[in-house]
């Protein structure tokens, strides 16, 4: 994104008028810290909380300066109660910096100190400027990292800090709530009327004081005029005027928020909690052209073509030359051509792990690397699959963890992803060439987030990021019960789609399949695998599978004349994954889960099936999931059958209750037992 500076050929001399609105003072004086703070041992607002915000103060604001036009500052004071041990991760702390080729944000000031209470005494602890580290987080974002020193259950911390910018796109966003308790959260803002920026307020917590007010500004303009004869300065004059112009002040306070509980599945929190944003959209300055930054969907369309680090990235490829010629060169249609291209760069490069809207130097550099963040390897297969006669573009997506974008508000920056779009036969298809074991067809959890923006020279639209395959899984154990109350025989499983895909990456975790094979014995009690088979582990357009052959110990209780074993064995939902009181946001599961299981057990020679668990039926409102499970007695083999889905991806927050009743009938279910006796 450009960096907009205001420049003007004039001295500003400001004059600010006193009033009493908008002469927010921080709440908290820098040091003062009080016994009563030392001596809290507990939240007020949630009596379980590990640390809690005492007061996080911030505001943004411009000066003007003579050389540098206006500058813009951040100032925050920020102070943290410790309780437990539990509260010490808010001991560490980073600073963000936003820098580009030529520039960079800079920290003007930054204090910081640990508060303890000793013998009655408050003892204050600083941080040394030695114990400050820088680390570059992504291309544009550098960390300035540290951690607290003497950080103990009661300490209070308090970090004060100050950062100048010339990204006067990156005012700084708001967070009001965090996942710890906050007592006082409070921002103001003054802009002066020249930068205009769309405001969005998220999350569910309301805000105890919201105002704004427009503020006169006057300014003292002194120029000066120098007359010369024979390159010599005959005189100077000098002419005074003023400029008058509004500074826009706003104020926003929160009181006593909770902390904000992230719990799956979730897209991102970024999209739900309590937060104010900003994005610049254009600034007017008092001499000069209009400079307009995201006015509409079409003008980012055009201003991400005109971009060298993107759109100017889609020409050229002739270093592509011999795979079109391969490609090209096969038996089929564009279909199949499409699928060649896709798995061809999904072969040959390597991602670095990098999100990125933009290339990283250039695609051909990316290509004789073999790697490179997720806009090089997916321009790279916009590229090729329009060298091979098939229409192709580019679409910009926010990934799940970086929150979700908004139809109604153009902006540019909330984007940091890139996928590839092809259209053969009339058909659209998304493709994402950066996850190496996932088939053509399918995109990464991470990109299936609501909406992408097609980038496009012949039209620009909005694309669903949304997919109808799911996480689906079959497993079924064929089992018999020996004399030695071993249980002996054969577990088969199948994975489909994501779930196959998750398997995949699993696998990837282990040097070798031994490996692998080791960790199941080791986490599933009782289980000895006598033999074992992996099919499809590197074909990943087919369904996964494993067979393995196996027995099962300690898995029953009970005499010689009674016996009782959870017939789920080692695939039994046995925790809620939701626990949370109240949940103020979505459930959103990114795919549709389907999870099956059946047993075949032979019933032991002389023994008949006592008990067994009813069958049930359970489902969540509007065709939202289903639990079915089943239990009958064939002959002499036992079958048990359970199935869990869910079906909808989005429920809203009323939903909650029921989704978690749902949870818990399953588990009810699965922990029943199965009770073999003597005939």
């Amino acid at each position: 994104m450009r960096n907009p500076k205001l420049s003007m050929a004039i001295c500003f001399l400001l004059f600010i008028f006193p009033t009493l609105l908008f002469s927010q003072k921080p709440p908290i004086k820098p040091g003062k810290i009080s016994i009563e703070e030392l001596n809290m041992d507990h939240c007020p607002i949630d009596s379980n909380a590990h640390a809690m915000i005492i007061c996080d103060y911030g505001k943004s604001y411009f000066i003007y300066s003579d050389k540098l036009g206006f500058q813009l500052f951040f100032d925050r004071i920020i102070r943290i109660k410790i309780f437990t041990k539990e509260g010490y991760d808010w001991a560490d702390h980073s600073i963000s910096l936003y820098k580009n080729e030529s520039d960079k944000e800079k920290i003007r000031t930054l204090k910081a100190s640990t508060y303890n209470l000793e013998n009655g005494k408050i003892v204050k602890t600083k941080l040394k400027k030695s114990d400050i580290f820088s680390v570059e987080k992504s291309k544009h974002i550098d960390l300035e990292k540290f951690s607290m020193p003497q950080v103990r259950e009661g300490s209070v911390i308090e970090i004060e800090y100050s950062i100048l910018s010339e990204f006067f796109f990156n005012l700084n966003s708001w967070y009001f709530q965090h996942d710890i308790p906050t007592q006082w959260s409070e921002y103001n803002t003054k802009i002066p009327e020249y930068f205009r920026y769309k405001k969005t307020h998220k999350g569910y917590v309301g805000l105890v004081e919201n105002e704004s007010e427009i503020r006169g500004m006057t300014v003292n303009i002194s120029s000066k005029e120098r007359t010369t004869n024979a390159r010599k300065v005959q005189s100077t004059t000098y002419e005074n005027s003023q400029l008058e112009y509004d500074e826009v002040r706003e104020h926003w306070a929160a009181k006593d928020v909770p902390a904000f509980i992230e719990e799956e599945p979730l897209t991102s929190s970024e999209n739900y909690i309590s937060k104010m944003e900003f994005e610049l959209s254009s600034i007017h300055p008092p001499y000069g052209t209009i400079s307009y930054y995201t006015k509409s969907w079409d003008d980012i369309n055009e201003l991400l073509l005109d971009n060298t680090k993107f759109g100017g990235q889609l020409n050229g490829g002739g270093y592509l030359k011999d795979m079109v010629e391969i490609i090209s060169l096969t038996d089929g249609d564009n279909y199949s051509k499409m699928v060649l291209a896709f798995q061809y760069i999904q072969k040959l490069m390597k991602w670095d792990g990098n999100n990125s809207l933009y290339v990283d130097d250039n695609i051909r550099s990316a290509f004789e690397g073999k790697s490179g963040n997720s806009a090089d390897i997916n321009l790279m297969l916009v590229v090729l699959l329009e060298k091979l006669g098939i229409k192709s573009d580019p679409v910009v997506v926010s990934t799940r963890s970086n929150g979700m974008i908004n139809p109604s508000q153009p902006t540019l920056s909330s984007f940091n992803y890139i996928i590839a779009s092809a259209v053969v036969d009339d058909q659209r298809y998304l493709m994402d060439a950066t996850s190496a074991k996932i088939p053509f067809g399918m995109l990464p959890k991470r990109a299936l987030n609501g909406k992408g923006r097609l980038i496009s020279k012949s039209q620009s639209d909005w694309v669903e990021l949304d997919t109808d395959k799911a996480y689906k899984t079959f497993s079924m154990y064929t089992l018999g019960l020996n004399e030695d109350m071993e249980f002996t025989g054969s577990i088969q499983s199948a994975y489909y789609d994501y779930a196959a895909y998750s398997k995949r990456n699993r696998l990837d975790n282990y040097p070798n399949k031994e490996d692998y094979i080791e960790n199941l014995v080791n986490t599933n009690t009782g289980l000895l695998i006598n033999k074992y088979e992996l099919i499809n582990t590197d074909n990943y357009s087919e369904t996964y599978k494993e067979k393995f052959e196996i027995s099962i110990t300690d898995k029953t209780e009970g005499s010689e004349e009674i016996i009782y074993f959870n017939p789920m064995f080692y695939e039994g939902i046995t925790e809620n994954p939701f626990k949370l009181e109240e949940r103020k946001y979505p459930v959103e599961y990114a795919y549709p889960v389907n999870n099956s299981y059946m047993l075949i057990l032979t019933i032991p020679e002389g023994f008949k099936v006592d008990e067994m668990p009813e069958n049930c039926d359970v489902t969540l409102p509007n065709d939202g999931g289903r639990f079915i499970f089943t239990s009958k007695v064939m002959g002499k083999n036992l079958q048990i059958n359970s199935k869990v889905q869910i079906t909808k991806k989005i429920f809203v927050p009323e939903d909650y209750e029921s989704l978690k009743e749902f949870y818990n009938n399953i588990i009810s279910k699965h922990a029943e037992h199965v009770v073999l006796s003597k005939e």
